[in-house]
């Protein structure tokens, strides 16, 4: 490699790194709204489940994931005639998150109705894709917290797989609060923090 090559990739990590800072605030306020959302999910089920309600909740998650991806994507569309230009760092990160989305919402719904698996492992399995979005997420930012709570993830993911009852439900609502929506604010207020100073 050459000094010149390597100066222009040191130039263009860089530009990534700096388009990542305006992005953040649009992050923190999906991690806090999907945090909100399945939070409240999980714990309606649990609810459902430990009260032995007598209503059935089959049309309560596609509802909800349903809603959730209509907000994301009028929020996305809201968001996307503010900026000028969509930046490299942008373009990335929504593609890992709509990955990401898309594969859990496969994994949720795909894998219950066909009795792939019991529906105890959806919260372990989704835990896992979001480690691997966090993790990511750490990187582009810039941000080692952001990516160290993909071990909160992860290990959450192997409990929940050891346990195997709906007791499960609960930690996957801690987790969606302290891992998602609690690092959602702060992304938010960082991001408000760092784009005054730019």
């Amino acid at each position: 490699m050459t000094e010149l090559n390597a100066h222009q990739e040191l130039a263009f990590i860089k530009k990534v790194m700096e388009d990542s800072r305006r992005i953040i605030c649009d992050d923190g306020k999906s991690f806090i709204f999907w945090g909100i959302l399945i939070s409240f999910g999980m714990l309606i089920t649990y609810l459902k489940v430990a009260g032995d309600w007598g209503i059935n909740l089959g049309w309560f998650w596609p509802v909800l994931i349903a809603l959730g991806w209509i907000g994301t994507m009028a929020v996305e569309l809201k968001a996307k005639k503010k900026r000028a230009t969509s930046t490299f760092a942008a373009r990335i990160l929504g593609s890992v998150w709509i990955s990401c989305g898309v594969a859990m919402t496969i994994l949720g719904f795909a894998g219950s109705l066909t009795n792939a698996y019991n529906g105890v492992f959806i919260s372990p399995i989704i835990s896992v894709v979001l480690g691997i979005g966090y993790l990511i997420t750490g990187v582009i930012h810039g941000k080692k917290w952001v990516s160290l709570l993909s071990i909160g993830w992860w290990l959450g993911a192997l409990l929940m797989f050891y346990l195997q009852n709906f007791e499960t439900l609960l930690i996957m609502t801690g987790m969606m609060i302290f891992l998602q929506t609690i690092p959602g604010i702060l992304l938010y207020k960082e991001s408000k923090r760092e784009l005054t100073t730019v």
